[in-house]
């Protein structure tokens, strides 16, 4: 009688870990668009394959786990079939990494200006890739778990390139970062938040796969890593978003009726009394009682409202924003 806890039980937090990260990634994935339909289109197109990606991959791990905990419930040989898990992690897993890096290592050189640094972050991420795309092949012969020392090499290869190119995109990118601090408060308030989330982006995946390795290494037999292995994807893909997403800002939610509206890219949100009239969240005390429709658009002008009791909002003052000479988050994130 096998132990539970550490067979199927794993494999069934990695399905629930990976659907939630997936309904994450598709609230990201739509507020991306809805907020920056000016970005470029290699950079859209971008997003778009990796989250077909990941939904391809879900729809994978749904099989397996419907196979496991359905068709075949109480079948203890079954939980030791790899089933489709050799194309939905070794290799949609790589595939989407690798587009994520290649992406911090293109954005890497152009901020830098060094074509050494991006190629070096392009090198680690193409040997990640090919062994895991060799390691998917090895498992589908292999079609059994454990994965013993047949894909050894090839596991640690994958997951050893990935926290390297990890590594080198946090620490150059913090670096080059840091150096374009002017100091006014404006830019180190910019700088200080990208390199606050670039960091913690990258030591997030970063030690997932440091901790998936020392799994894979010294308990090889148990479900351990793999539920780990089954997020991989999801993490380099969330964390790219909210490196792309961190140039939204939230507007109109404010305690006092009078609102500022800042320049840059923003989601202003705004809600619909039951008279048609367009109010800004939160409403104000005299608020009717009846059911609002929350209106999402995007803000890149300067404005200030003016709510007045019967709950109009009355445009008193309204300006383009001028061109500064303090570059601002948008022009940091979609330079490349």
């Amino acid at each position: 009688m096998p132990n539970y806890a550490t067979t199927s039980g794993p494999l069934l937090l990695g399905y629930l870990f990976n659907w939630g990260l997936f309904g994450v990634l598709s609230v990201q994935v739509y507020f991306y668009y809805l907020a920056f339909p000016r970005d470029r289109r290699m950079k859209k197109l971008l997003v778009a394959g990796i989250y077909l990606l990941e939904l391809a991959q879900t729809i994978l791990m749904t099989h397996d786990a419907f196979g496991t905990y359905a068709i075949h419930y109480g079948d203890v040989s079954f939980l030791y079939n790899l089933q489709l898990l050799p194309f939905s992690i070794p290799f949609l897993s790589a595939l989407v990494s690798c587009a994520v890096q290649m992406h911090y290592g293109y954005l890497l050189r152009i901020l830098s200006g060094s074509r050494i640094l991006g190629l070096t972050v392009a090198f680690f991420a193409f040997i990640q890739v090919t062994a895991a795309l060799v390691q998917a092949a090895q498992d589908i012969v292999i079609d059994k778990f454990p994965l013993s020392s047949k894909s050894f090499a090839s596991e640690t290869v994958w997951l050893s390139g990935s926290v390297i190119c990890d590594l080198i995109i946090a620490f150059a990118m913090t670096y080059i970062l840091m150096r374009k601090d002017t100091g006014f408060p404006a830019t180190h308030a910019l700088i200080s938040k990208l390199v606050r989330i670039v960091v913690e982006t990258g030591c997030l995946t970063a030690v997932t796969t440091i901790v998936t390795l020392v799994l894979f290494i010294t308990v090889p037999d148990k479900g351990y890593y793999p539920c780990l292995t089954m997020v991989l994807a999801k993490l380099y893909s969330n964390s790219l978003l909210a490196i792309l997403n961190s140039r939204i800002r939230i507007e109109g939610v404010h305690s006092h009726p009078s609102v500022q509206m800042a320049a840059g890219s923003s989601l202003d949100f705004y809600g619909r009394n039951t008279a048609g009239h367009r109010a800004a969240l939160p409403f104000a005390g005299a608020m009717e009682v009846g059911p609002h429709i929350v209106d999402v658009h995007n803000q890149r002008h300067t404005e200030t409202w003016d709510a007045s009791d019967d709950m109009h909002i009355i445009p008193i003052f309204r300006t383009r924003s001028k061109v500064s000479t303090v570059q601002d988050q948008d022009s940091v994130l979609t330079k490349a």
